[in-house]
């Protein structure tokens, strides 16, 4: 008897940390997604995929050399839609702001205007999606849209007392707002 009510005590226990670590990623979230207003993206033809048709928050990017996969849509059929390969760039970006990224066929320079696709906040990192809002140069001389995962790793703390403050403050030594719809 004795173990199964030392089961239960350790079963709720692990249950209130793990609705408690919900809480604080949806409102760490939902803070965020005000501040980084998505943006959508259209992929209907070869000649201006990659247009933005609904912008959300415009970010800056705020270092040079940072590396953007280049979009790339594809089509079921025909008869279907164009639509976005999630083929992204990974920058991941340490607490002590450390950078490690994935080498890839586009750089992005200093000032490069990005829009915000998507923004996922998981126990330790916040995931920011970006796209480039103009297209950029490629090295053949041709231009494209660029995409990069943004990945800033915290202390599962500071996510889970849900610290706007630093989460934010980390976000724009990197990107920083220029204008938000």
């Amino acid at each position: 008897m004795y173990r199964f009510i030392l089961l239960l005590v350790g079963i709720s226990t692990a249950l209130a940390a793990s609705v408690a670590t919900g809480h604080a990623s949806s409102s760490v979230r939902d803070v965020l997604s005000e501040r980084f207003k998505l943006s959508r993206i259209e992929g209907p033809s070869q000649s201006d995929e990659g247009h933005v048709i609904r912008k959300g928050t415009v970010l800056l990017l705020k270092a040079d050399g940072i590396p953007a996969g280049v979009l790339r849509t594809s089509q079921i059929n025909t008869k279907s839609p164009r639509v976005h390969v999630h083929d992204y760039a990974r920058v991941a970006i340490g607490e002590a702001g450390r950078i490690s990224a994935e080498p890839s066929s586009l750089a992005l320079s200093k000032g490069t205007r990005l829009v915000v696709l998507n923004l996922k906040v998981d126990g330790d990192r916040v995931r920011v999606f970006t796209h480039t809002l103009d297209p950029v140069p490629l090295p053949d001389g041709r231009t494209a849209h660029g995409c990069t995962e943004f990945v800033f790793t915290f202390d599962p703390a500071t996510l889970d007392r849900a610290d706007i403050a630093t989460i934010t403050a980390q976000i724009d030594r990197w990107l920083s707002v220029a204008s938000a719809s």
